[in-house]
């Protein structure tokens, strides 16, 4: 039996507006789940019923097998973080870590005790004396981590978390939280519009659209396996390169360049979509530059190098191929000239098609 269960959540405000659509999802005790998705896809209004501060308008949200709809936060055994931290700003880092067991009416010792070990896993123990203004934003962050995490409980939800944060910060943060959720085992919730974060953080993710959820999977399988092109284009930087074109006996005639999938899809799958609308997708870090590397087993395709983007371990290439615009991610040692025309390569096992109308994926063998 799964730890949480959401079935069939759905959330509808007063005003008619309905925020999240038939939400179902199961989590194992332990698992570390991220939501993510553009602003006002839901995530954070899912979160907030997971939490007991939004009612659930539609649908069971279990933990262990028994229904919570009704019980309140602190009932359901939760630790939230919020994007804004909400810490105490007149109170020190130790009591702000210290106030919500002081609330519980723990004995002052064991406070103690708890203060000074989640101080040392967070690195704020020279901090302890310092009121939140004192403290840079990754610290204050660390605060409102350590403010969760000192109540041992089994679930913990963190909203944006890192969203007030430097880049560089970001970077810390990101690693110290998937190393407190190894030490501590707890169940986390995870909400960003980040897919970096969501890529290196989760053990699984939930792709949201529109209150809808597209996909759930691995951060492997969400990758590789994308069943439709919003998630396609929403992991992955830079995003998935698509091109639209109608499919004529199997092939694709790319202002020019011929792309033949008769080569690797069931001609069964290519009757179907014949005289439709489809788009070709490929990953800007799966194409190979013709004279750098072997093309064999790949399309080739012609284009103008319009700008180069330097970033140190690669390059981002924005090429116009007669008017369709697209990215390749090369090695920056294999740089092309701005404004000189090159070939590159798209491997037969990194193409990817998707039906335009429904733009869900095409799977190319049945």
């Amino acid at each position: 039996m799964a730890y949480l269960t959401l079935r069939g959540i759905n959330k509808i405000y007063p005003n008619g507006f309905h925020a999240v659509h038939d939400f179902n999802l199961e989590i194992e005790k332990g698992e570390f789940i991220v939501f993510v998705g553009s602003s006002g896809c839901g995530k954070s209004t899912t979160l907030r019923m997971i939490a007991g501060l939004e009612n659930i308008s539609k649908g069971d949200f279990l933990i262990d097998g028994e229904r919570a709809n009704e019980k309140g936060p602190r009932e359901r055994g939760v630790a939230m973080v919020f994007q804004s931290y909400a810490l105490y700003p007149h109170m020190s880092v130790y009591d702000n870590l210290a106030f919500g067991l002081m609330l519980q009416g723990v004995d002052e010792d064991v406070i103690d005790k708890k203060v000074m070990n989640t101080a040392k896993i967070l690195g704020l123990t020279d901090y302890l004396d310092r009121n939140p203004r004192a403290l840079s934003g990754g610290q204050r962050q660390r605060v409102a981590v350590g403010r969760a995490i000192i109540r041992k409980v089994d679930i913990f939800l963190m909203d944006e978390p890192l969203s007030n944060l430097d880049a560089k910060q970001r970077v810390t943060m990101r690693s110290e939280i998937t190393q407190i959720h190894r030490e501590t085992g707890a169940t986390t919730i995870y909400v960003t519009h980040d897919q970096t974060e969501a890529m290196t953080m989760a053990d699984r993710i939930v792709v949201m659209k529109a209150g809808y959820v597209q996909q759930v999977g691995t951060p492997h399988a969400l990758y590789f396996n994308p069943v439709n092109m919003f998630v396609a284009g929403f992991i992955g930087e830079p995003p998935m390169n698509f091109i639209e074109e109608t499919l004529k006996d199997g092939k694709l005639d790319i202002k020019g360049n011929i792309v033949d999938l008769n080569r690797i899809a069931d001609p069964a799958v290519l009757k179907k979509y014949e005289g439709k609308q489809v788009a070709l997708g490929f990953r800007p870090e799966a194409v190979k530059l013709m004279g750098k590397e072997n093309t064999d087993n790949a399309y080739k395709i012609a284009c103008n190098v319009e700008l180069t983007e330097l970033l140190g371990d690669n390059t981002n290439v924005y090429v116009d191929i007669s008017g369709v615009k697209s990215i390749l991610k090369v090695d920056p040692h294999d740089s092309p000239e701005m404004d000189s025309d090159i070939v590159f390569a798209i491997p037969y096992e990194s193409v990817y098609l998707f039906d335009k109308e429904t733009e869900k994926r095409i799977k190319l063998k049945e």
